[in-house]
């Protein structure tokens, strides 16, 4: 297989203040790019910087360093990009892929009724589900039923330095939101 899925029990554990920190970190945001997503702006910040401060991201973050170094099997450099998905059910992720990195992922903070479509595989979001796989495989999420709150996820992106090298050579789209682990 070319991802991994961890169950996360203290997001589930911890799920209250979770919500809560995922709610005003997007009021954070929101502050800093008024009128802007989340998603599509990934490049321009990081979720671990808007949360900070707070205990249960801390632990994730830890969590998350943890696993990638895992699933990458490497102790040499990595960096680390990582947004905030804060979407209504017509807001739902379509077909993409991320280039650049070593691996891609994502964490349910709160995934409402949603599954995630890859080209070979499906994976049902639970809330404390963690997902890492390979960067260039084309996904998508798709609503399994209605829902009026707001669908939460963490994602992000693992590089290393020959990510970097590849990176460098695009000054007009200059990513900040990385920070190493």
């Amino acid at each position: 297989m070319d991802y991994e899925l961890h169950e996360l029990n203290f997001i589930k554990d911890d799920y209250d203040n979770f919500i809560t920190d995922c709610f005003d970190a997007k009021k954070r945001f929101d502050s800093i790019f008024p009128e802007q997503s989340s998603t599509w702006t990934f490049g321009r910040y990081n979720i671990f910087n808007l949360t900070m401060g707070s205990k249960p991201f801390y632990k994730l973050y830890h969590e998350i360093k943890n696993i990638a170094r895992n699933y990458l099997k490497t102790d040499e450099p990595l960096w680390i990009q990582s947004w905030l998905n804060f979407h209504k059910m017509h807001e739902v992720l379509e077909w993409h892929d991320h280039k650049n990195c070593s691996a891609h992922g994502y964490v349910s903070i709160n995934p409402m009724k949603t599954k995630t479509i890859f080209e070979d595989y499906v994976i049902d979001n639970e809330i404390g589900k963690l997902y890492i796989g390979k960067p260039h495989l084309k996904h998508k999420v798709v609503n399994m039923g209605a829902y009026e709150d707001t669908r939460i996820t963490i994602a992000f992106d693992i590089a290393d330095t020959n990510n970097y090298e590849e990176m460098s050579k695009d000054w007009e789209n200059i990513n900040i939101g990385y920070i190493p682990i």
